[in-house]
């Protein structure tokens, strides 16, 4: 790593990673561009994470948590510690094209009215440790029922995603943030306490890069993706293959009980903290047809889902203190305006 002052600052939030990290840091050191700060903060893992990373590489720096705090506090400790013009925020289970920091930041540097950008994310299949061609994600859609998808998850990529594209929000797996912009949507309500949310920490994990990626329309801000750089992902947490009930259950049968459950609450309340009122009254149709598929397939299959419910109402309160926070500091569009993404 470059001890030249950094340009952009890596922060990755480990947890039971030692079977990924061997890949995951060698392709950091591969980068063409070394002018980037790495610092890795372990979420209490209980395998030989900590170990390995000490004997192999004692020159990168090292928080070490007990236990696991949460994917978005431990990356806002990472934001709050380091001082760079950009950010990465990055997932154990990725590994970066050589020139992906080099072709990304060539573009940041280009274009200042982009907040956040992603690459063309590929499927790494990392029991073959095989680079694929089938999409991981493009970015993240929204339909009209307010679902959130990662765009052309599971099509093939046979060159006809060549073209730079503004996005809703990149996909939590590797985003690189602009600092001066994110700042701008920051949650800074407890200024008293000096604590500074830009990931929800109410959340925890899960779809607290959806939650960002609303702030940041809010705010009127640019993502994009670019496809100039690319990177592979072995996602721990699989959307369904279609959207038909027999894969919805099977993708769902996988999953650990308080991912379903974080997930289920998250999003209830990332809509209640950044979605327009007027915006849930005209889509008040596939949304409650959608919610209401969910519930009836939670009570059918998995009910201890419903733990998220209890969850969202024990938050409820303070959500909506930040949703006050929200359109007072950060929004600066109208309804129509965020609506025009839904698909």
């Amino acid at each position: 790593m470059s001890l030249k002052p950094a340009k952009l600052a890596v922060n990755l939030v480990t947890h039971n990673a030692e079977k990924y990290l061997p890949f995951c840091l060698n392709s950091l050191s591969e980068q063409s561009r070394q002018d980037f700060s790495l610092l890795i903060i372990d979420n209490g893992s209980n395998d030989e994470t900590v170990r390995y990373l000490k004997e192999n590489y004692p020159q990168i720096k090292l928080v070490v948590h007990p236990q696991n705090i949460g994917f978005a506090r431990a990356h806002n400790q990472g934001i709050a510690w380091s001082n760079s013009q950009y950010l990465m925020l990055l997932n154990q289970d990725v590994i970066l094209d050589k020139n992906y920091f080099a072709k990304a930041i060539d573009y940041l540097d280009s274009h200042p009215d982009v907040a956040a950008l992603t690459g063309k994310i590929l499927v790494w299949d990392f029991e073959n440790n095989q680079r694929t061609s089938t999409i991981d994600s493009l970015g993240l859609k929204v339909y009209k029922n307010h679902q959130v998808a990662d765009a052309h998850q599971g099509e093939k990529d046979a060159g006809q995603f060549a073209e730079v594209k503004e996005i809703f929000g990149p996909s939590g797996a590797m985003p690189i943030y602009r600092r001066s912009l994110l700042e701008k949507v920051k949650i800074d309500f407890q200024a008293a306490m000096r604590h500074q949310e830009y990931f929800d920490e109410d959340f925890f994990s899960y779809k607290e890069d959806v939650d960002l990626a609303f702030r940041m329309r809010l705010a009127d801000l640019k993502s994009v993706y670019f496809p100039g750089c690319a990177a592979y992902h072995d996602r721990s947490v699989k959307g369904p293959i279609n959207y038909s009930s027999r894969a919805i259950k099977k993708s769902r049968q996988d999953r650990d009980r308080a991912v379903k459950m974080y997930s289920y609450k998250n999003h209830l309340l990332l809509l209640l903290k950044n979605e327009f009122f007027v915006n849930l009254l005209r889509y008040f149709f596939p949304i409650f047809w959608y919610e209401f598929k969910k519930i009836a397939f939670i009570l059918l299959f998995e009910p201890s889902t419903f733990r998220g419910l209890s969850l969202f109402f024990k938050q409820k309160s303070k959500i909506l203190k930040k949703r006050r926070y929200i359109k007072k500091n950060i929004c600066k569009i109208k309804a129509k305006q965020l609506a025009i993404w839904y698909q």
